[in-house]
């Protein structure tokens, strides 16, 4: 029987070994630990944010509280009133429509010219009606 004897590796070879053993575990240590607090990091970013969005959730709902007062009659009234010299217009200064002109605002008879009904801060349109439709209210389009 014959034995082959092999001889021990090489001192540099060894280490070499070792030495590249030791850096590879080294790494994956690094690369764990550097995950490791970007996921921390991650989360304590994550727990700011939802505290700010819930106080911004708080401010917008005292907001809309405040702008739901703003807009109440009651405090629009007093605004009118007190800040604006604003007051109820006298009677008989309402005017209910005008001749030739429909309750809704409508022109009258085709080829009339009449006065459309402004709202409050429009001005007064002439129009002249040009053709009417057919139709269950019988609506006529107006030409300015």
């Amino acid at each position: 029987m014959s034995t082959a004897r092999t001889s021990p590796p090489a001192p540099a070879l060894v280490v070499a070994r070792t030495t590249l053993l030791v850096a590879a575990v080294a790494a994956v240590g690094i690369v764990h630990v550097w995950s490791h607090t970007r996921v921390t990091a991650a989360g304590y970013r994550l727990g700011e944010l939802q505290r700010t969005q819930e106080s911004l959730r708080a401010q917008r709902d005292r907001l809309e509280v405040e702008v739901a007062t703003l807009r109440a009659p009651g405090r629009l009234e007093e605004f009118a009133r007190a800040r604006l010299k604003m007051a109820p217009p006298a009677p008989g200064a309402v005017v209910a429509g005008w001749k030739g002109v429909a309750a809704a605002g409508r022109a009258g008879t085709v080829g009339e010219e009449v006065l459309q009904r402004p709202t409050p801060a429009e001005p007064v349109v002439r129009t002249k009606v040009t053709r009417a439709t057919g139709g269950p209210r019988d609506q006529r389009i107006a030409v300015r």
